[in-house]
């Protein structure tokens, strides 16, 4: 009797042992199915830069500067979209702009993840002009020492998204650049205030027709103390009259349980200034979207 106590017992501590690994067993299962999920919700989005250079054309040469740049740097940005070394190229004539210690005539916006690109590319664009240049085509030296002659680079600077910007959206014709700058302190509440309480109002703007897109870019190098500005915002449109009527009060409004518009515009300029405003006009450009065309 005793033994067959022991064999009753062991049979039912084996049972329980087993349904216990099947317990842990199916916890581990829905674990994995879920894990992925959450990882990818908490994972960093991957930085995405943009080098942006302006240039002062020399006088009378705007022509040919331009079809230069038609010629040879669009086809080699092309090529390097193609190759995913870049996610897009943009070329912009300034229409507007209230800078007169250093001005500029035109702008390249280059678009990528691999920083490291951005700080000394000139090794990169000769390798793509080399793919893509024709037998009777000029070296890449001459090319170069043309465009060295017929524009000066004003500076370079590179900047970080930090909010904003469907991928979706076609290229827009014009921009509105808005260089900003915090106030002491307030760099962090800036960012807040822009991404999180005027960005919806942007979208609000890009539902009406005010805009077609709208993004923040926060400046990142060269650093310096003493930056005329730290920030710019993107605002971009199809039709240059949009300048007269933003529309921000309407957008506003269209957003349920809102405070006061004047309220909340007082409370983003409490924590920056706004430098100067410049409109751009898309030239020409290559991206993800124009190469699978």
């Amino acid at each position: 009797m005793e033994a067959y106590y022991q064999r009753f017992s062991a049979s039912i501590a084996t049972y329980r042992r087993s349904r216990l690994i099947v317990i842990i067993a199916f916890f581990f299962v829905v674990l994995a199915i879920n894990f992925p999920k959450q990882v990818w919700s908490q994972a960093p989005k991957i930085p995405v830069y943009l080098e942006v250079t302006m240039y002062k054309v020399t006088q009378g040469k705007t022509e040919t500067y331009l079809n230069l740049v038609k010629n040879y740097g669009l086809r080699i940005h092309e090529a390097m979209v193609r190759d995913n070394t870049i996610q897009g190229w943009y070329f912009y004539e300034v229409v507007m702009s209230p800078e007169t210690k250093h001005p500029y005539d035109f702008i390249g916006v280059k678009v990528t993840t691999r920083f490291s690109d951005i700080i000394d590319n000139s090794n990169s664009l000769k390798e793509y002009y080399t793919k893509i240049k024709g037998p009777k085509e000029p070296a890449f030296e001459q090319i170069f020492g043309q465009l060295q002659e017929y524009r000066v680079a004003v500076r370079k600077e590179i900047f970080i998204h930090r909010a904003g910007l469907d991928p979706k959206t076609p290229v827009s014709k014009y921009v509105q650049i808005d260089f900003m700058k915090p106030l002491a302190g307030k760099r962090e509440e800036y960012i807040r205030m822009e991404s999180q309480v005027f960005y919806p109002i942007h979208l609000e703007r890009i539902k009406i027709g005010a805009l077609t897109d709208w993004a923040l870019y926060e400046k990142f190098l060269p650093f310096t103390t003493t930056s005329e500005f730290d920030f710019v915002t993107a605002n971009f449109f199809d039709n240059p009259a949009v300048i007269l009527d933003p529309k921000y009060e309407e957008a506003f409004n269209n957003i349920p349980n809102n405070i006061d518009f004047i309220r909340l515009s007082g409370q983003i300029d409490q924590t920056r200034t706004l430098v100067r405003s410049d409109i751009w006009k898309l030239a020409m450009y290559v991206d993800q979207l124009s190469v699978r065309k």
